[in-house]
């Protein structure tokens, strides 16, 4: 019987919500530095290393970008309890606009606004709750024509558990002796 397992890391969960942002905003077409239109790349924890000689010609750095970056990480309960261990996520946004109105800023700020959105309406992602707080900010640290915001996001979820597979099935935070033992004492029988 075949089943279903979710990635219950952080990497699991950074890159199913890559892949949820991605289709939530892949109709969001931004303009770039070259003037053309496309939608937000988005990348897990780090920006792609250039493998061009000239730097202008990786655009999967280019604004309108998407980057969700695991920042720390939390067990507070060893139990199998919903709540046991946390992770936080920070998803950054980037808009670029050249136009002297300085109103780029518009551009990160809808796209955290349609993420903050689908994010409450679907609390859950691989296994993981969105908790509360969620923060957000614009952020006013680059100059135009760049422009940036931010989410903090917190997941709750069970601790991460030793999975063993035993005869096609997944025992997770159980003693594995005590099945040898069992299947032991039947086999003397």
């Amino acid at each position: 019987m075949a089943s279903e397992f979710f990635d219950r890391t952080p990497m699991g969960l950074m890159d199913a919500l890559c892949e949820r942002l991605k289709k939530l905003l892949d109709s969001f077409w931004y303009p770039t530095e070259s003037g053309e239109y496309h939608s937000p790349f988005v990348h897990a924890q780090y920006l792609p290393i250039t493998k061009t000689a000239d730097e202008e010609d990786d655009v999967s750095k280019n604004y309108p970008i998407v980057q969700v970056i695991c920042t720390s990480g939390k067990i507070t309960d060893f139990s199998i309890v919903p709540s046991g261990s946390e992770i936080v996520l920070s998803i950054y946004f980037g808009g670029y606009d050249d136009d002297a109105s300085n109103q780029g800023w518009r551009i990160p700020m809808a796209m955290m606004w349609r993420t903050l959105q689908d994010l409450l309406s679907n609390t859950i992602c691989q296994g993981y709750k969105l908790d509360v707080p969620v923060k957000w900010s614009p952020l006013g640290t680059d100059e135009p024509p760049y422009y940036q915001a931010y989410i903090e996001t917190v997941w709750k979820g069970c601790p991460p558990a030793v999975e063993v597979p035993i005869e096609d099935q997944i025992l997770i935070g159980t003693n594995n002796n005590a099945q040898d033992s069992k299947t032991d004492e039947s086999s003397e029988k």
